[in-house]
């Protein structure tokens, strides 16, 4: 089976390693990307106007990068990376809408499930947990709640 290729000509394996590297600028000039390790960044106004990033929770680089580079692979305009599971997990459940409802293992980290038990009691949306390693019973699940 030959694998397809991009708009690029590119097989995807190569369009995976291959990171654009003027997504950002390195004043370097590094054939890679550098892995900015910085929490905060020098600005060159008093109130913080004067650079493209501030503080790397915000953004850094590095992360600029990879969002472009997951863009160009899905053939998107944008990409949003962000920096843990439960912020990804936050960003999902911000597309969750009143009324709508959500099926969730029964065993989770406990910070998931303070974060459904918040959105379930102020944003009128209903969380069901369910034992997922039995797929008879999130199937009866399925069947039965308004899901996306």
């Amino acid at each position: 089976m030959s694998e397809s290729r991009s708009s690029s000509g590119y097989h995807l394996a190569t369009e995976l390693v291959h990171i654009d590297s003027d997504a950002v600028k390195d004043n370097y000039n590094a054939a890679s990307v550098p892995i900015y390790q910085t929490a905060t960044f020098k600005q060159s106004q008093a109130d913080g106007s004067g650079g493209e990033y501030d503080y790397s929770r915000s953004g850094n680089p590095t992360r600029t990068a990879v969002e472009s580079h997951m863009a160009k692979i899905m053939k998107a305009d944008r990409a949003f990376v962000v920096t843990t599971g439960m912020t990804a997990l936050d960003v999902i459940l911000r597309l969750v809408k009143t009324g709508q409802e959500i099926i969730a293992g029964d065993d989770l980290y406990g910070g998931t499930n303070r974060l459904l038990t918040y959105v379930s009691q102020y944003s009128g949306v209903k969380v069901h947990n369910v034992d997922t390693t039995d797929v008879d019973r999130v199937l009866e699940r399925l069947d039965s709640v308004k899901t996306r």
